[in-house]
């Protein structure tokens, strides 16, 4: 093989415009993973294909297989972007100073309640294309306790059942918080969010308060 005129090695990655190689591939992963955002939290999960999502992040398919090996991975990466950023924001409230856990309960819940209202897409693809395949649903039930035990945790540490409560009273919790926030949340999207936030706000607390509250520890 003859030496390239530029002096450099075959297959050699170099920087370009200012950027290193690993700097460019995460700003094509990150186009890619936002036009995913916009196809399945407007059109759904069906509508996502790989050349349909190229087109929206202007990219050409060999970028897509760059950082997916297949439109399942896709899927999954969209709602794990999607879902971890909402764990992130609470885990961040989680160490605010509040004047009680009731009060740190209710900035959790506010919190994730603006999440999705102020993007219904990710309102969308949490609660309702994460039903909508077989590696969504997957992931979506390992995703659970990624934001349902910290406000479970919390919850559980207050009121009569506190002291009696234990860890599997904790991870019960959450699983049962998370089917009735879920459905909750569900219907606000469906119906254009016509509830106020902060009146969502309270409610989603305090049913998160009562389902904390259930402990099975002595049964």
């Amino acid at each position: 093989m003859e030496p390239r005129r530029d002096g450099a090695e075959p297959g050699l990655k170099r920087p370009w415009r200012g950027q290193a190689p690993e700097e460019r591939l995460a700003e094509r992963r990150a186009k890619l993973l936002e036009a995913g955002l916009e196809v399945m939290g407007t059109e759904g999960a069906a509508a996502v294909s790989m050349r349909g999502i190229c087109r929206v992040a202007e990219l050409t398919e060999r970028y897509f297989y760059e950082s997916f090996r297949n439109r399942e991975e896709f899927l999954v990466a969209v709602l794990d972007m999607v879902a971890l950023e909402a764990r992130d924001a609470m885990l961040t409230t989680l160490g605010t100073a509040a004047a009680d856990r009731a009060e740190l309960v209710r900035n959790l819940v506010r919190v994730f309640t603006l999440y999705v209202r102020d993007d219904p897409r990710r309102a969308r693809v949490m609660f309702v294309e994460s039903w909508a395949a077989p590696e969504l649903i997957r992931r979506g039930a390992e995703l659970v306790s990624e934001f349902t035990t910290p406000i479970a945790a919390v919850a559980a540490s207050f009121g009569p059942a506190s002291e009696r409560s234990d860890d599997l009273d904790i991870e019960l919790n959450a699983l049962a918080t998370f089917g009735a926030v879920a459905y909750l949340y569900q219907r606000w999207l469906r119906e254009g969010f016509a509830i106020s936030a902060e009146r969502m706000v309270e409610h989603v607390s305090r049913v998160v308060e009562q389902l904390s509250a259930v402990s099975s520890a002595l049964f």
